[in-house]
């Protein structure tokens, strides 16, 4: 028996009395769902309705233009020997017929798809397709500019150029003598200030000059450490002061993320010029990347001058002006990516 609603028939009994024999029962079936109705209201079949009614409609008003050539899809002897070569680099081994059999019905398969998407105009306004069309071009034109080779001495006159880029760091040797912004204060820069004082007159540091000051966890001092050692214990800010700082003497007060410091730098050993065999290889890959990167630059001028590129007026209520603040083409591409 089907779920049904029980109903009572009304009936007034006297209080105390209830004759289970003359209470009537009825059962009302419910109505039973269309199963065609339910068919059509599930959500995969509408969308599989929708889809339909998009392909008849564009084969029937659809008008590409394409020739019988476009419609052929050609695997050659060159793209068979690329799928055999990707198979053996991944597998290390030889594929089976059955194997290359299937990685050409995935390609034609594909092919098809991609040919009928074009068609219909699916890569159309489609921020993921454009970026990565355009980064292929990009590949293909940095893939050329790679596969050039200096000219004699060119490679030598590189070196000369930018000899300062290869140098080895600078070194620095000094102590330095901490005041703890937390336990001092506001008084911080005037104790070390009146410190300072008193360590320019005992001149060159020794360990019981060094027990000024207050105790930390960083080290007093640091033998031949370049401004990348510096940065990485002390911070960038003050890295960038010290390497600044004129050998002999006590200077301060300089401050760091720790808090406040004074400085007596023993000296500073000059990086060495490398000698151009030593770095050779290096020397060819920073060549080749500069090679590619003033290609694509000359490549996308030459595109720009085919097009004429009109751009409206910016809407200034929806932009900030914040000097010296700017985020680059590629940052903003990787932000505003809808895959990442």
């Amino acid at each position: 028996m089907g779920m049904g609603l029980i109903t009572r028939e009304p009936r007034i009994y006297p209080r105390g009395v209830l004759n289970a024999s003359e209470m009537k029962l009825s059962i009302e079936p419910m109505p039973a769902a269309n199963p065609v109705k339910r068919f059509f209201k599930e959500p995969l079949v509408q969308f599989l309705l929708i889809g339909g009614c998009i392909y008849v409609a564009f084969a029937l008003f659809g008008t590409p233009e394409v020739d019988l050539e476009e419609n052929r899809v050609h695997v050659d002897a060159a793209r068979i020997e690329g799928m055999i070569s990707q198979w053996e680099s991944r597998w290390k081994r030889p594929p089976t017929r059955q194997e290359i059999e299937g990685l050409i019905g995935s390609y034609v398969k594909e092919e098809i798809l991609y040919r009928q998407a074009v068609t219909m105009g699916l890569n159309e306004d489609d921020p993921i397709t454009r970026r990565r069309m355009a980064q292929k071009l990009e590949f293909l034109t940095s893939d050329l500019a790679g596969a050039a080779q200096p000219a004699e001495g060119e490679l030598e006159q590189y070196f000369v150029d930018n000899e300062a880029t290869y140098q080895a760091p600078d070194q620095f040797t000094f102590s330095q003598v901490f005041f703890n912004r937390d336990d001092r204060k506001d008084a911080t820069i005037e104790d070390a200030t009146a410190e300072l004082e008193k360590l320019r007159v005992a001149g060159k540091p020794d360990p019981a000059t060094l027990e000024a000051g207050d105790r930390s966890m960083v080290k007093s001092h640091f033998a031949s450490a370049d401004q990348t050692d510096i940065a990485r214990q002390m911070g960038g800010g003050f890295a960038e002061s010290v390497i600044k700082l004129e050998p002999g003497q006590w200077h301060g007060p300089m401050k760091s993320g720790y808090g406040v410091h004074l400085v007596y730098v023993f000296e500073v050993e000059k990086g060495a010029a490398p000698a151009f065999a030593a770095i050779r290889d290096k020397l060819m890959e920073d060549w080749s990347s500069e090679q590619r990167k003033q290609f694509d630059a000359k490549f996308l001028e030459s595109l720009k001058s085919r097009f004429e590129i009109v751009i409206d007026e910016l809407p200034n209520d929806r932009l900030i002006e914040v000097p010296g603040v700017a985020i680059s083409e590629n940052e903003s591409e990787t932000e505003t990516d809808p895959e990442s």
